[in-house]
């Protein structure tokens, strides 16, 4: 499957040209959907996390379609536009089979009415791509989570295949010396336009938000200076924006 998800994205989401370079790692891809908006009047995360019950009650009635989907609550922390964002869920699937088919279930099932009662209003809802560079220490439903997102552009004669296999070596490097970060590069399939020069939005995250002030330590202290991290290059990022929230739902 993962060999069929990468020829799809070399056809459609990516143009790769220079096919007679060998390329290191084979990309790890995911799909995800991100369902932004704001809080209805009066309501808040906790009401999300009751209706997020329900829907996961809702879910166990429709035998296993829902059994690979992970979920996450976020909200903004360090962020541009804390007046027109309240809330991110996060839902990621391992293929857009089973994304798809679980889709079907929610607009044919009875999703619409599990949907009258939901206490947020969706500005934004996105359907991505994402490839996996390295796996947080570990996600499991309670975890208070931090992510980043940045967006990211391809420099002059760089590829996203040659930047995915840099970024793999730089982060097999860095979990060797006790890193915990997970990161992925991410584009939009449908719902969002990237801003003019960006190529791909960068995720990193961990399982905890003190993980994160323990990475940016070990990555001052330790890895900064190493070779791997000499050898990262091809990209540049800019306008990154942070969150926390709860991992509501690991996949079964």
């Amino acid at each position: 499957m993962k060999y069929l998800l990468t020829l799809f994205l070399t056809m459609s989401a990516f143009s790769f040209a220079q096919d007679s370079i060998e390329y290191k790692y084979l990309p790890e891809v995911n799909k995800a959907e991100y369902y932004i908006g704001t809080f209805n009047k009066g309501k808040d995360v906790e009401d999300l996390a009751e209706w997020y019950e329900k829907f996961a009650k809702w879910a166990e009635t429709k035998g296993s379609v829902y059994n690979s989907m992970t979920v996450a609550i976020l909200q903004p922390y360090f962020h541009s536009n804390l007046n027109t964002i309240d809330v991110m869920w996060v839902n990621t699937w391992p293929t857009p089979g089973e994304q798809f088919a679980a889709l079907e279930t929610w607009i044919t099932g009875g999703g619409a009415s599990l949907l009258k009662s939901l206490p947020v209003t969706n500005s934004q809802q996105i359907d991505t791509w994402q490839w996996t560079i390295s796996q947080p220490a570990s996600m499991v439903p309670g975890n208070m989570m931090y992510a980043t997102y940045a967006d990211c552009s391809l420099e002059e004669g760089y590829d996203m295949r040659q930047v995915y296999d840099l970024y793999k070596d730089f982060a097999i490097y860095a979990q060797s010396e006790g890193d915990t970060v997970g990161r992925k590069m991410i584009v939009p399939d449908s719902g969002v336009q990237l801003p003019e020069g960006v190529d791909f939005v960068r995720l990193m995250y961990s399982s905890s938000i003190s993980e994160r002030g323990t990475n940016a330590d070990l990555f001052f202290s330790k890895i900064i200076d190493s070779e791997a991290s000499t050898n990262l290059k091809g990209f540049s990022c800019r306008n990154a924006r942070s969150y926390f929230g709860s991992a509501m739902r690991t996949s079964s």
